[in-house]
């Protein structure tokens, strides 16, 4: 076995080395390689930042964003019981300033019973999350809305609970408070355009309604991206995250998931080559292959022969490609500062995250693409008959 083995790699490499005739050929394989190459190095790199972008959003977002709301007055189900949980209460608010109104989901916490309180404190600019404390009426809000508004900490702003209605003398009119700004927090995400953060007693008070009415239980998951496993056991009226912001992940997504079919199209392409390649190489040894048949040589070790040549440029362009892919994903900060292309978001540059098994599942696929285009032609090889082969020699 290992004979027949060494005898179909020196025949291949006999073969691929070729003649004038095939030099066409030769190029034709050539440029397949370089375009596996390219394409497997491009769609790591593009995967790569697409996962950098997804896990800064889980980041930016997913952490204030509650990942399951259990209505108040309802019981954590069963198989949610084990999750971190802590109480929220959660309304839609208008804030006024005397630069303006702004709209905003309020979000009534308790500091002391936040699995998370201290990432919520790494993001807070100014100020301190103990600063919501009961009676206190202290707000802390997102970055833009402050900027937005006008206001910075110390200053006054009005929250209005457009969906509570009180009766005064002239007439309904939503509950409204003044609440003191005790901190502004940052995300970098469309999170500090749209919370806010008060007390839950305050929220309460602010709503006119008992606490136990309006608390609700938000519950943390490990993986938020996965939250299909979790959100079947929500109760009626439950939400999860995707209730607030399910369309933009949705499209982040898509959009990977276009741009790795569209590079993968660049792969096949590639493949495709190697498949005219081996083709116009079958054509061109015709009598080499019914010379090696007349000498006893059977139609399997032939098939062998050519899958070995054809294979051998995916093989190099797929190692090649995942390893030019992996070093380019490492230093496109630095190629982008060196070309003059600023990309970045924040001072980290563009977010890149390299998932081993993503990059060996694209090896896998150019590997798999260029040895199925060697099938055809290597089995045509196998069809030669020696007598018409060699009629004219």
């Amino acid at each position: 076995m290992q004979r027949t083995w060494q005898l179909a790699f020196k025949i291949a490499w006999r073969f691929s080395k070729g003649s004038r005739k095939q030099r066409f050929a030769s190029f034709v394989s050539g440029f397949s390689t370089i375009g596996i190459t390219l394409g497997v190095a491009a769609l790591i790199t593009v995967i790569s930042v697409m996962n950098g972008f997804q896990n800064q959003l889980e980041q930016r977002i997913l952490n204030v964003v509650p990942h399951l709301q259990i209505p108040a007055q309802s019981k954590v189900p069963a198989p949610l019981s084990k999750l971190p949980k802590a109480p929220l209460v959660s309304a839609k608010v208008v804030l006024q300033s005397t630069s303006g109104l702004h709209a905003a989901q309020l979000q009534g916490i308790d500091p002391a019973l936040e699995p998370d309180r201290a990432l919520l404190e790494r993001h807070i600019l100014r100020g301190h999350l103990s600063a919501l404390k009961s009676g206190k009426f202290n707000v802390i809000l997102g970055s833009e809305i402050a900027q937005q508004l006008g206001v910075n900490v110390g200053d006054n702003v009005r929250i209005i609970a457009t969906d509570t209605l009180i009766y005064t003398p002239f007439g309904e009119m939503p509950s409204q408070r003044t609440f003191h700004v005790a901190g502004i927090f940052q995300f970098a995400s469309e999170v500090d355009n749209q919370f806010i953060w008060v007390n839950d007693a305050d929220a309460a008070r602010l709503l006119r309604k008992p606490l136990s009415q309006v608390r609700q239980t938000r519950l943390f998951v490990p993986d938020p991206l996965n939250i299909e496993h979790y959100s079947q056991y929500l109760p009626p009226h439950g939400l999860d995250w995707r209730h607030y912001y399910g369309q933009l992940f949705s499209a982040v997504k898509m959009e990977k998931t276009m741009m790795s079919f569209l590079f993968c199209l660049v792969i096949a392409v590639a493949a495709f080559n190697i498949l005219s390649a081996l083709v116009m190489m079958v054509g061109d040894k015709q009598s080499d292959v019914a010379i090696l048949q007349t000498l006893g040589m059977p139609k399997w070790l032939l098939l062998r022969i050519f899958m070995i040549q054809g294979a051998w440029s995916g093989c190099l362009g797929a190692f090649v490609g995942a390893g030019a892919g992996i070093v380019l994903t490492h230093h496109l900060n630095p190629l982008l500062e060196l070309l003059g292309l600023n990309m970045a978001l924040g001072v980290g540059g563009v977010p890149i995250v390299i998932e081993p098994m993503q990059v060996i599942e694209i090896t896998v696929l150019a590997l798999v693409l260029s040895v199925l285009a060697t099938l055809y032609p290597a089995w045509q090889a196998s069809r030669i008959q020696p007598a018409e082969a060699l009629r004219y020699e």
